[in-house]
């Protein structure tokens, strides 16, 4: 691993080992503290030079064997050469912590979103909780649960781009008003595009108002070519905007919005998200937060 012909080549190299091929000369006392203390060590790891001077990650496991007398009589164990771990490690550091930046700018988006409409304050967060307790009743991974909580949480971005006075108007929209309102899941596809996201996050802020018989927008795609998360949102959309208070009319309540999805079941909504959704509230009495 270190690249050196023999123990003799190596040793000739200097008389301080530990300055010599540990990258921190600290980790080899280190190393020899514990395991004079406990006669056992497991996975200890640390960096070495190579005999190019270039570095590598080991991981050392080692043991003393004693003599008759209970005293130390050698060292054996094994090293393991690290590095493609330790290296893909980082990656995946590096890659969480540019996307926990990009999810700290887009919730600043959202956060904006909510502050310019106050009738749907929350709506965004309750939609990203009922989307996540529909999927979990749907067996989703873990993982996936995590996207469908950051598209629960997006799933209006593109709303930012319409006017305060639209988003809370009391009366009916005209012609052009709506458009400007069904324009937003285009233009939230267009914001979250170019962010690299582990989850099909701006393909399902595309399709959530899409529906299974091709009525939806802005594409009027049906069936299999929704992606099962923008299905989800979907319901999770109608079911808390049904439930919760707008400027135009005041809250219908769950068993009305319950009984639209039912009524939809299979021609608008699909039936598996329909039937997980009806089980949570009337099974299992979930109830969104206010």
């Amino acid at each position: 691993m270190l690249d050196f012909s023999s123990l003799e080549e190596m040793n000739a190299t200097t008389s301080n080992i530990a300055a010599r091929l540990y990258v921190h000369p600290e980790d080899r006392n280190k190393f020899m503290n514990i395991l004079n203390r406990q006669g056992v060590i497991h996975k200890f790891e640390t960096r070495m030079y190579r005999k190019d001077e270039g570095t590598i990650w080991i991981s050392i496991d080692a043991r003393i064997v004693c003599d008759d007398q209970g005293g130390a009589f050698y060292y054996e164990g094994t090293v393991e050469d690290i590095t493609e771990r330790k290296k893909a490690d980082e990656v995946l550091a590096e890659s969480l912590s540019n996307l926990r930046r990009t999810l700290d700018g887009t919730v600043a988006l959202a956060t904006t979103l909510e502050m310019r409409d106050p009738y749907t304050a929350g709506h965004q967060r309750r939609v990203a909780q009922l989307a996540c307790a529909l999927a979990k009743e749907m067996g989703f991974s873990t993982e996936r649960l995590e996207g469908m909580e950051v598209m629960g949480f997006l799933h209006d971005i593109g709303k930012i781009v319409v006017p305060a006075e639209i988003l809370s108007k009391p009366g009916k929209l005209n012609d052009l008003e709506y458009n400007m309102i069904k324009a937003h899941a285009e233009v939230g596809y267009n914001i979250l595009k170019g962010i690299e996201f582990p989850w099909p996050v701006n393909t399902a802020v595309l399709q959530h108002h899409e529906r299974l018989n091709g009525s939806g927008y802005p594409a009027g795609i049906s069936g299999e070519e929704i992606i099962h998360e923008a299905r989800i949102l979907a319901v999770a959309d109608v079911v808390e905007s049904m439930a919760s208070h707008r400027p135009y009319r005041p809250a219908l309540g769950i068993n009305n919005a319950l009984n639209e999805i039912n009524k939809n079941r299979g021609i608008l909504y699909d039936p598996d998200v329909v039937d997980a959704c009806v089980v949570l509230f009337k099974e299992k009495h979930f109830k969104l937060q206010q």
